[in-house]
This record gives structure tokens, sequence and C-alpha cells, in this order.
């Protein structure tokens, strides 16, 4: 009598609005008439044929859901991983499912994109990745995937403001004492916000000139991410521990300091007295230069770049392993990270007043300001006046001032690798037996005068925190710094993890250090490699697997470079994308048989899987020498008529149809445009 021709797309368009809208889903969608239609008393009901495009299921076995990303310089030629600042990241996928997994390329597409966002915690990175399916922009037909990492070089200023202030404040901890940290009372110093919402450290005024240096660092949270390494900055107002500022006033208020980066450290050193610092650090054992009792007292403190007032002098220090010699006695001949004096005077060829350690006591410069700018890898150290100018004390450079002579491994801070990756301002104060005439212990402070951190405001809800314990509960809502997470989950192979990176002695020439891109400001250093299978040049990805789950088995399971990776620039939010797609097709399967059902009508079949009445019509089945997934054509040589159960006329205006398992649930692999062709007859009828 009639034959009814439905479809979810009535073009069969591939880039469907309408597969997102609830009533147009390829696997269940409603096609309303535009006028009414009517079907004649005891009528039945029969499928002629279905198209459908399905992308197949996924079955993943128990050890088959690993990945690792790595970000930072791509390898090249005879390079391996000693030639770069970063470590792999292991990715787990489906992580609280250990036995066999089965899902569909979208529910792969979004859990890859969960575990991208959980374990990528590169701060210029993190919460920014996208997975999706990649289709034929003709058929729709299903051809792998597509990663987007996403770069951000966004940063806000959190100082001066109030309200960051007064965060700041609360962020503070102790660097020198677990117990201080732990326990206010037992700090001799304060932390307030200053004149110009700043903070400041100022020794307790009720204390006398204390043989402790006071030192605080500030704690990754919400409102206090780490430091933007786009150009991010840190300044220090020392006006009140440097001398001869104001000029001419006689006032004697300088004072051994120390001021600059460092990452968050929760755990305590190996050294005894609750010492805070990586496990693996050795305070003890610094190879510096300076004169002995304020750089013994910064030797009970861990620190990444630093710089120090000790004695009169400004002095630079970070903490590595190469340009230091070995430590020998009790525990063996170990290189380890500890102290380390960079000389900035780069051998006498810079001009006054910085061709010679800088006399503070004199500060003929006149520098009451210090401000730290990190870009890439690099640092940078500027001295400012009381009239605002600034002198760069520091910067990365391959060559002395000279522009002719190489500078040594001691000329240069360390890069900041990933174990760095996350700083945040560290400062403090050591008086003892510096109290001039007239002076007491709460007329010297330093303040944290400006701050520009990295900008979360496009990922709002995130928090920083350094607790591994915190991050597990919420890793959708929290970032955990890439050291802090292996320091505490990872606790008996942290110290390998991490000096692995720590001890390649990187030479200057090879590779230089990474900074910005003088065109777009996209740092070059932090490129995205993904590793689907086990490297011998990255190392490290023991137990990747997924290199034909995301079809990069031509690739050789190493995604890393452009190619294949494409450089898309930068997008709204300010960030720079970069995107990989599949080298070849996946491989996905159809295991399930798949049932059509009209929804709206009143045929009843039964479902003896569930036990249930059902408004299936008809079962689409699979064929050997058929293809599984794509595009496929089911038309039954055999037309089975239900029967419609209306006794009298029935008039109606829509049709519901619904792909669907054996268990009624929807059939979600489908994709694009489904097809479906009804036969409506009275029954006994012929035609």
């Amino acid at each position: 009598m009639s034959l009814v021709i439905l479809s979810n797309d009535a073009k069969e368009q591939t880039d469907l609005v309408s597969s997102i809208q609830s009533i147009y889903k390829p696997w269940s969608f409603r096609n309303s008439l535009s006028s009414t239609m009517e079907i004649p008393a005891n009528a039945q009901l029969a499928l002629t044929s279905a198209k459908i495009s399905l992308d197949g299921q996924i079955s993943l076995a128990a050890g088959e859901k690993i990945l690792y990303v790595y970000i930072g310089r791509v390898l090249t030629g005879d390079q391996t991983i000693q030639n770069s600042n970063s470590y792999p990241i292991k990715v787990k996928l489906f992580e609280d499912q250990p036995g066999v997994v089965v899902t569909d390329t979208k529910g792969l597409a979004d859990e890859t994109e969960r575990a991208l966002n959980k374990f990528i915690t590169h701060p210029h990175y993190a919460k920014r990745s996208v997975v999706s399916v990649n289709r034929n922009a003709t058929t729709g037909e299903f051809e792998g995937y597509k990663f987007e990492l996403k770069q951000t070089s966004s940063s806000e200023g959190l100082l001066p403001s109030a309200p960051g202030s007064v965060d700041m404040i609360a962020a503070s901890r102790d660097m020198f004492s677990l117990r201080a940290r732990a326990t206010p009372l037992l700090r001799r110093y304060t932390i307030t916000a200053s004149a110009n919402n700043g903070v400041t450290l100022t020794p307790l005024a009720n204390n006398i000139f204390t043989n402790h240096i006071l030192a605080t660092t500030f704690e990754p949270t919400v409102d206090t991410p780490p430091i933007s390494l786009t150009g991010g900055s840190v300044t220090f107002d020392i006006s009140k521990c440097i001398g001869n500022i104001p000029a001419g006033s006689g006032s004697n208020l300088n004072s051994d300091f120390i001021c600059g980066l460092s990452r968050y450290c929760t755990q305590g050193q190996r050294a005894a007295n609750n010492r805070i610092g990586p496990a693996y650090y050795y305070w003890g054992h610094s190879a510096h230069t300076a004169p002995g009792e304020p750089m013994n007292k910064l030797g009970r403190c861990f620190a990444d770049f630093v710089l120090v007032n000790s004695n009169g002098e400004l002095r630079l220090f970070d903490t590595a392993t190469y340009g230091v010699a070995a430590r020998a006695g009790a525990g063996g001949n170990r290189r380890s990270p500890r102290w380390r004096e960079i000389d900035y005077t780069q051998g006498g060829t810079q001009a006054a007043p910085f061709n010679t350690l800088y006399n503070t006591t004199q500060n003929n410069g006149r520098f009451d300001k210090v401000k730290f700018t990190t870009t890439g890898e690099q640092i940078k150290i500027e001295l400012i006046d009381t009239q605002g100018n600034s002198s760069t004390l520091y910067s990365y450079s391959q060559l002395r001032r000279d522009g002719v002579t190489p500078r040594s491994l001691g000329e240069n801070f360390k890069p900041i690798d990933q174990s760095c990756e996350s700083l945040v301002p560290v400062m403090g104060l050591y008086i003892e037996g510096v109290a001039g005439a007239g002076n007491n212990p709460q007329d010297y402070s330093i303040t944290l005068e400006r701050y520009t951190c990295i900008d979360l405001t496009d990922i709002p809800n995130v928090a920083y925190t350094t607790d591994f314990a915190t991050y597990e509960a919420d890793p959708v809502n929290t970032i955990i710094p890439w050291f802090n997470r292996v320091e505490q989950e990872l606790p008996v192979d942290a110290s390998r993890i991490i000096t692995s990176i720590d001890n390649r002695a990187l030479r200057l020439t090879d590779p230089p250090y990474g900074g910005m891109s003088i065109n777009d400001q996209f740092t070059g250093c932090w490129n995205p490699v993904i590793l689907t299978s086990p490297s011998p040049i990255y190392a490290h990805a023991q137990g990747a697997n997924t290199m034909r789950l995301y079809g990069f088995s031509e690739l050789n399971g190493i995604a890393g470079g452009i190619p294949p990776w494409v450089d898309e620039g930068e997008d709204a939010d300010d960030q720079f994308v970069y995107s990989l797609v599949s080298s070849e097709t996946p491989t996905a399967l159809s295991s399930k048989s798949i049932f059509v059902r009209v929804d709206n009508f009143n045929q009843t079949s039964t479902n003896a899987a569930n036990g249930n009445k059902s408004g299936i019509i008809a079962h689409l089945p699979r064929f050997d020498g058929q293809q599984q997934t794509g595009r496929l054509f089911f038309e039954p040589k055999n037309l089975i008529y239900l029967d419609l159960n209306n006794p009298a006329p029935m008039k109606i205006n829509s049709f519901d149809i619904s792909f669907v398992y054996s268990d009624e649930t929807y059939c979600t692999s489908l994709v694009g445009s489904s097809i479906v062709t009804l036969h409506i007859r009275k029954k006994g009828s012929t035609d």
C-alpha cells in the first residue's frame, strides 16, 4: 500500500548538526510529516531496507591501555633522551577498569581526552587537550582520531591586588623546617600585606636577631599558580635589606637575603633536622665559593634559582649536578643536586657594575628591586634602581658578552627542565649580627611586589595542588606539578626518574636552551610527542601498546615533530594548537547484533533476551564476507510483517525510529546518516 522512506538527515550530509540534536541522532531520530498520513484499519508493517554507517566496537585487553606523552624538544638524528630536559609522561586509559574494556570510537576518544587532561601537568598544556573522532569529509566514515594539544601563552598579574595578596599570605609556607611549616608559631617571621598590596616577609618584632635564615615559598593554590614560562616575572622589593637606600639617609639595613624561584617541595631531605627538599638533594655538600656562614645556613634549605646577598656581595645559585664535582665519602661517589654558584661576571668581560661581584653595602647603582623573568627554559635577572631603570645582572647566552668566548657550565643557570617547570616565588632574610645602631629586627624586610603567573581563567574551577591525595580525589578539577606527583606517587622511583633529568650534563651548544619564537611567541622547546610504542630514542616508555589502537603503525608508534603534528597557530583563547591525526584507520569490529525499532506505533514483538514486549520490527544480520564497519546496507529477502493492532483507521504525523542492541540500548556506534524504508499494507493484502 505505502512505502515510507525515513532518515535522520534528508540530505545525507556528513557534518550533521542533527547528529548532536536529540531527535536526529543516527541511532534515534524522528521524521515529522508535513500533512497527516492515514493508515487503514488492520494494517501491517515491515522493514524493506536499511542503510547505516557503523563505527564498530573496540575491545581493549587488560594490558592494552598505555601511551606516553613527551613535551620537550623533538629529538632528531643521533640525539637521544640525554639531549632533552624532559621525560615521557605515562598516560593510563580506563584506570578504574583493570579487565577487558569494550567501547566505541567516541568512547575511546573521550577516555583519551580525559586521561591526557589528567596526566599532562605541564603548566602551559595542563587541562587543554582535546581528542575527537576523525572522519572523512565527504563520506563521514571513521578514519581514526585527532589529537589537539594546546599550549597557552596567557599569563595574569596576580600582584598587586588585595584578594591576591590575602591568598598569597594564606599560601605562604616555611621552606627551612617541616616543623615550622606545620606550626606557624615556630616561624620567626610574619607574612603581611604591604602598602602596595604585595606580600612582605618581616622578622618578628619580639625576636632577637636570629641565626636562622628566614625563608618562605608560596605553595601553588587556586589563586597562586606557578609562574608563567612565557615571559612571566616576579619582582622583589629589597630596599629594606640592601645598603644606601634611600641615598644619604644613613640607614644601615644591609643584610643577607635570598630571593628567586623554586619548585615547591613537600618532602624531607636526607639530611637531619626536618629540612625540606627533594629526597635526593645533598644540602651539606654544596659546591660554592661564597663566604661560609650565610651560605652554610642557606645550604640547609632548598631552592632552584636564587639571588643571594652574602656578606655584602650579590651571588647567583642554582641546584644542579653537572658542572659540580661528585660527592665523595659516606654513601659513595654521587652526583646529586646541590648548590652551585653561577658566575654572572662572565670572566670579567661585563662592564661595571657587574664585572665583579656587586657590592651591596655601597650599592652604587642604587638598586632597590630585583626582577626574575622566565622564558621557555631560560631565566633573566634584572636589578631596578630607585628611578625605575633596569640593568641586566644575568641572562642566558651561549657566549660571554665578548660575543666570542663560549660560556662555561658555571656561567649559565641550569635550564628550566621538566622537574622544575612549575616554579613559585621564594624569598628570605638572614640577619644575624647585622643590626645597625637603633635598628630592630622588624626594620628589615623583603617584599614580593609583582608576580605574573599562569592564567587559568580559560579553565575555570581548576585549582593547583601539591598533594597527590587531593589530586587523585579530583583529577578533573586539580593540577599537580609533575615533580610533586612523581615524588609522592612513585617514592621508590622518584630519585631515579628526576635525577635522570638533573644528571644530563647538557652542553651549551648541543642543544641551546629553548626560548620563545620571535614571530608568534610560541615556545618551541615544548613540542608534543605521542609515544604509543616503546621508543629507543625517547626511552622510558615501557609498556606503551596503543599504536594500532590509534592508527599510528605507519609512524612506528612515535608521533613527533612537524609533520606529523600540524601547527594550527593561535586560536581565539590565545592558545597555540598542535594537531595530530591517525596515519591509518584503526580497525574496529562489529561484535553486537543491531535491530530496528519503531517507537510510536502499536506493533508488538517479544524480546525474550530481556523478557519484555518490544517495538523491534527487524534484525540487521551480519553475513560472511560483508564488511563489519563503515557504510552498511541491509535488504531482507523475506519481509516479516507485524500487525499494527489498529481496528480502525489511524492518522499519524511522525515516525520514531531507533537502532538498538538486543538489550534495547541504543547503538551509539552509528554515525552520519541512517536510512530506513518501511512497507505498510492492509492485513491480507499482497501489495
